[in-house]
């Protein structure tokens, strides 16, 4: 199980990498529980990767969601 550092750490380590390409990513908890990852770009909202994780699979949705990033819309 992950806890709440260990996403916050990665999300940051991921955001710093992810700078370079002008885009970053905010965790968000929809009112059912379940986390979805937004995608920003040059302080724009590009969409939300809506995976519906929970709490315990936190740093799965940041990895997935930068892995998206930078497979798909930072090419």
């Amino acid at each position: 199980m992950n806890t709440h550092n260990d996403w916050e750490n990665l999300l940051r380590i991921y955001n710093e990498d992810l700078k370079m390409t002008g885009f970053s990513l905010l965790i968000v908890e929809p009112e059912d529980g379940v986390y979805d990852c937004e995608i920003w770009k040059d302080g724009e909202l590009v969409e939300t990767y809506a995976g519906n994780y929970y709490e315990d699979e936190l740093s799965d949705l940041v990895t997935d969601a930068c892995h998206y990033v930078l497979t798909t819309l930072a090419r």
